[in-house]
């Protein structure tokens, strides 16, 4: 079945009109990242605690967010996340880490309190449409990342991971097939340098 794509606009989350490219269908579609297939044995040592990542509050929700470029953000009104982008988010970023081997990663909800965290925040999660509205758009994810010292709250490190994935299509299903792409590649990135920080701080 072919999703057709509601575009309501927003500026930083307040709504301000509704374009239609063209006609939705009455029901979302559900959308999730992908999991990752985890290799083992998960390393058990430095402990990472992974907090929520902070997103701006028009990319806080389950909504697939798209931008035409300049500060507007959009809705497919046809779709939706399976879960809120934070969370989605979190996990993406949690299982980005133990897919290195060399981390291990707890969450605030399991009580443990170890001395490195992880904050995020996710600038981008969304399709951009840098070709015109009739063009297939571009996944594209960015993570601001800093890895802390929890006692003294020293940052240790801090970087930035950006990834793009342009759909095949400008179909809902397509789209965000792309932005999932873009996801993984981000993560990617972010295991990989949180895992060289860590070891380069034990070594040292």
């Amino acid at each position: 079945m072919r999703a057709q794509i509601v575009i309501i606009l927003a500026a930083l989350g307040l709504a301000s009109c509704v374009s239609v490219l063209p006609k939705a269908g009455p029901d979302p579609d559900i959308f999730r990242l992908s999991e990752r297939s985890l290799p083992m044995p998960l390393a058990t040592d430095p402990v990472v605690l992974v907090e929520i990542p902070y997103m701006p509050k028009a990319l806080r929700n389950n909504r697939v967010a798209i931008s035409h470029g300049g500060q507007s953000i959009a809705y497919a009104g046809a779709a939706r996340w399976a879960a809120p982008a934070p969370q989605m988010l979190a996990a993406l970023v949690t299982d980005a880490l133990l897919a290195t081997q060399k981390v291990n990663v707890v969450t605030p909800r399991e009580g443990m309190h170890p001395p490195i965290g992880l904050i995020t925040e996710i600038r981008h999660f969304e399709a951009v449409y840098d070709n015109g509205a009739q063009n297939a758009p571009l996944g594209v994810v960015t993570i601001r990342a800093k890895i802390i010292d929890r006692r003294t709250r020293k940052l240790l490190a801090q970087s930035q991971f950006s990834a793009q994935s342009r759909a095949s299509e400008n179909r809902l299903e397509v789209i965000t097939l792309a932005i999932d792409t873009a996801a993984q590649d981000a993560g990617a990135q972010l295991g990989d340098w949180v895992a060289e920080q860590l070891a380069a701080d034990t070594a040292g």
